[in-house]
């Protein structure tokens, strides 16, 4: 081949790339661009983040430099001719290993060597077999591969289990990007899953501050936010809740949107419908005024927000 000849022939040669410059030219490059600088961006992060978890000194690479020194070198890469790249695990792992990974210019000495071995010892690579290629790869791969996460398979949580396989089947079928995509969407729509029903409320009976009798206090736990009022508004019973008071702590919870206050809302509506009043307690102020803002002229006379603002959280 071309480059196996060796010499300073090989060395790249600055010039502008020939492609048009139209729009037409552009929706072809364009997805393939998006998709490449994704995966490089990617692999890079993850080979800096295996790497700071190997050197363990306490410091953590940069990663908005990172992905500036990437792009920087693939444009030139570009401009001369050359190919894109990013940071590659086996080597990383190598130079890490051999005890020059710690310093900025063991990269740097390793890129230098790659150019003076193609300039100068060309021919002898070009006799390597492909298959001792291969073997080497497949040693890295299984030096890289954490088997460790084969072995608890069965004992992490169905959902993260999930997750592994989506990601680890679209990275072999498809690419790197589509199976970041696919894993984060996956994990969010699992995450949104189970706080959705981890809303819950522990029941008593507390006394009444007015008089002698007994309220029905419901202290919720959990985020309230669009996914989860339903369960929500399925802890409580309006019609069969004993007296005309009840009380709502929301101390172990959080509201999250504006799903959240409809919900609260609906819900006092209820029992107002049953002539009962409702006694809100440990609301943030925004709560409390986006809740008065659903009632023209003000929160309707059974739903009663009881502010402290010693206890009241404060949301940023």
């Amino acid at each position: 081949a071309e480059t196996f000849r060796g010499g300073l022939a090989v060395l790249p040669k600055f010039g502008l790339p020939a492609v048009p410059l139209s729009m037409e030219a552009l929706n072809v490059v364009l997805p393939f661009a998006i998709t490449m600088a994704a995966v490089g961006s990617i692999e890079s992060l993850l080979t800096m983040q295996l790497l700071d978890g190997i050197a363990d000194d306490g410091k953590r690479g940069s990663t908005s430099r990172e992905n500036i020194g990437q792009g920087i070198g693939n444009m030139m890469a570009g401009l001369t001719g050359g190919i894109g790249g990013c940071a590659l695990i086996g080597q990383s792992l190598i130079n890490m290993e051999s005890g020059g990974g710690k310093s900025r210019l063991s990269g740097m000495s390793m890129a230098l060597f790659l150019g003076m071995g193609i300039v100068a010892a060309a021919p002898l690579l070009a006799n390597v077999p492909i298959a001792t290629l291969v073997g080497v790869m497949l040693l890295i791969c299984q030096g890289t591969f954490n088997w460790s996460s084969l072995r608890i398979l069965n004992r992490i949580p169905r959902l993260d289990a999930l997750v592994i396989g989506i990601v680890s089947y679209t990275t072999v079928a498809h690419d790197l990007a589509k199976a970041v995509v696919a894993g984060t969407i996956a994990s969010a729509l699992g995450l949104a899953w189970k706080l959705s029903t981890s809303v819950s409320a522990s029941i008593e009976m507390v006394s009444s501050p007015v008089e002698r009798s007994k309220w029905k206090s419901y202290s919720v736990s959990g985020p309230l936010y669009f996914g989860s009022t339903r369960q929500f508004a399925s802890l409580f019973d309006a019609r069969n809740d004993p007296g005309e008071d009840i009380i709502i702590d929301f101390t172990n919870s959080r509201v999250m949107d504006h799903s959240a206050i409809e919900a609260i809302n609906e819900l006092c509506d209820k029992y107002g419908a049953c002539n009962k009043k409702v006694h809100l307690r440990h609301l943030s102020k925004n709560c409390g005024d986006m809740l008065a803002k659903l009632h023209k002229g003000g929160l309707p006379p059974y739903e009663i927000i009881e502010s402290d603002q010693g206890t009241d959280p404060v949301y940023d």
